[in-house]
């Protein structure tokens, strides 16, 4: 009687086959493996379409979200209020948002997102944010200092807003407070047209609409923004909770390309003013891209706003900030604004960034 061991013992050919059968199977698998590995990220991304966006849009047309494996996609807003509510669900990643009151209430109110790395600031000779006086007020006299500006109607984007913080700086400089003038909110570009129908006196106007209007010479700049509050935060990369806890390793990704985005974009300027290389061809080419700027001559003129290589915040300016929206009752509750930042993301893409170039 044979053994049950016998029994079941193969011949070589079976054997040989079978080992074939099984390599194939484990080539088939690890296809599909790298296949699904290889397979893009993809990044919903939250914009307004500002000047303010085109490091995020010079490192999609230069390649360098795909070159980290992420496929981005642009998802436009009218306000930085409007995103929220997205991020707070998981349903946009990143918002290209821009610091205000609000921001600093949603920590009271659980939403699970942080503010990761700069945007556009105001460093010296990056004062994009510019004080435009009615020309016709110069011409005439009415206006020749801070302190004329008393009980003149000035414009500014929005309440509890970095602009308006702002604005409150430069008022103290003629002795003034908010109190002291009609302040009127608009939009950014309803601003400039305000100025030139002399609907207001003066308002803080962003680029490119400073520019139109001082081209227009419906206004006179009387002062830069980073001459008032140097290296103030006006934008802000803001990661969603879900991005940072289930991705983040697509979250550094997504910081390492934005932040070789922000140094092209640098490379382009030297003292607030834009070079003739080719980074600056590439900056002129971005914005015409995506914004309705398309003369050339009028982009070369712009003042540019700041956007930090390494993604880094004055976070003493926050806290003025801070300080500032508590005192206008625009803060519910008490928050720590360090509570809302989280800077491990940018200080791990610069750090491979590093590694990166030092290898290559």
């Amino acid at each position: 009687m044979r053994s049950w061991k016998g029994s079941q013992q193969l011949s070589p050919r079976v054997l040989r086959m079978s080992s074939v059968i099984a390599s194939f199977v484990l080539i088939i698998a690890a296809a599909f493996s790298n296949a699904e590995a290889q397979q893009p990220s993809i990044v919903k991304v939250g914009v307004l379409g500002s000047t303010g966006d085109v490091a995020l849009h010079l490192a999609q047309s230069e390649g360098y979200f795909k070159a980290e494996g992420l496929e981005v996609e642009f998802v436009p807003f009218k306000s930085g209020a409007q995103m929220v509510a997205p991020l707070g669900t998981g349903q946009l990643d990143v918002a290209a948002g821009v610091v205000a009151a609000g921001l600093n209430n949603l920590s009271v109110r659980g939403v699970d997102l942080k503010i990761v790395s700069d945007r556009a600031s105001m460093p010296p000779g990056h004062g994009y944010m510019q004080f435009l006086v009615r020309k016709d007020l110069v011409e005439s006299g009415k206006y020749k200092t801070y302190a004329d500006l008393k009980g003149m109607k000035i414009g500014t984007q929005s309440k509890g807003g970095a602009a308006e913080s702002t604005l409150s700086e430069l008022l103290k400089l003629g002795g003034l407070t908010l109190d002291d003038v009609d302040v009127t909110y608009l939009g950014h570009s309803e601003l400039a047209a305000a100025l030139g129908n002399k609907a207001i006196d003066a308002a803080f106007v962003t680029e490119p609409h400073a520019t139109v209007a001082l081209n227009q010479g419906s206004a006179v700049r009387v002062v830069t923004g980073d001459q008032i509050y140097p290296n103030d935060v006006l934008g802000v990369m803001i990661y969603s909770g879900t991005l940072m806890k289930n991705r983040a390793t697509t979250a550094v990704g997504f910081m390492k390309a934005f932040l070789r985005g922000c140094r092209l974009f640098e490379s382009a300027y030297k003292d607030g003013k834009m070079l003739n290389n080719e980074a600056a061809e590439k900056v002129v080419a971005s914005y015409k891209s995506y914004t309705q700027l398309k003369d050339e001559a009028l982009i070369r003129a712009m003042v540019p706003h700041g956007c930090n290589p390494d993604g880094k915040l004055n976070v003493g300016g926050l806290k003025k900030d801070y300080a500032f929206f508590k005192a206008r009752g625009l803060i519910q509750g008490d928050v720590d604004i360090e509570q809302l930042l989280d800077m491990s993301f940018a200080e791990r893409a610069v750090r491979e960034l590093e590694t990166n170039s030092k290898t290559n």
